[in-house]
């Protein structure tokens, strides 16, 4: 009986210890240094940032530096999303942004017409950071390198 419980304890702690998405986009974002941490604050939240605000989220924090590149890294995972963008329907020159492994366009006023997909691109980001570990656990690259 004892054992048991000791099993359902660890079994429970192991669930329980599981970050969700947001939760490890929010700790590779608090990690970064050379930062804007007003950028990181208000936008380093898969709720708190979508199609409808992203050119303020560009606005605002895309002269801070690597700011822009570096939370996309934490977001993306460097990882190439091109498969799940495509099925959500991203096509063309915005399926840039979900080749994510050299990091994001810098060139950001070439494609604000993918602001219409962003909330699809966002969502394979997220899908992939729920499937996967955090950074430093099982991956042997850093989230934001300079590029």
């Amino acid at each position: 009986m004892l054992r048991l419980v000791a099993v359902l304890c660890l079994l429970g702690f192991t669930i329980a210890g599981k970050l969700t998405p947001n939760e490890k986009l929010k700790k590779c974002c608090a990690g970064l240094k050379d930062v804007d941490k007003e950028c990181v604050t208000n936008f380093c939240d898969f709720n708190a940032i979508n199609q409808a605000n992203i050119l303020n989220f560009m606005d605002q924090c895309q002269t801070k530096g690597g700011t822009v590149g570096k939370m996309w890294d934490c977001a993306s995972y460097r990882h190439d999303h091109t498969a799940c963008c495509e099925a959500k329907g991203v096509e063309g020159d915005c399926l840039k942004y979900c080749k994510a492994e050299k990091g994001v366009p810098t060139n950001y006023l070439e494609y604000t017409f993918c602001t219409e997909s962003f909330n699809a691109i966002r969502d394979c980001f997220y899908e992939h950071l729920d499937k996967n570990p955090p950074f430093g656990k099982g991956k042997s690259r850093k989230p934001h390198k300079k590029q």
